[in-house]
């Protein structure tokens, strides 16, 4: 994977940081986890994912912006990437 889609370079950077400290460094797992957390997040906040496309705005600034807490993203990213590392 090469660069997420509607994404800005600081969130796809955290996203790579969570992952790469889950232990998980291989480019294929690394989109894999993406789709993954993606499909979670579409079920968790669907309203923001379909914003996200429909602005082709980047997700991780289309939650700031709605105040939700990223805390609760980052520890499912980290769960999804340490469950199959």
């Amino acid at each position: 994977m090469e660069k997420f889609r509607f994404t800005c370079a600081r969130h796809e950077q955290r996203f790579r940081d969570l992952v790469e400290r889950a232990g998980c460094t291989d480019t294929a797992r690394l989109d894999e986890l993406g789709r993954k957390t993606l499909a979670w997040l579409s079920t968790r906040y669907p309203r923001h994912v379909l914003d996200h496309f429909n602005q082709g705005r980047c997700l991780g600034c289309t939650l700031e912006a709605a105040h939700v807490d990223l805390a609760e993203i980052e520890d499912r990213i980290t769960a999804l990437a340490t469950r199959n590392a």
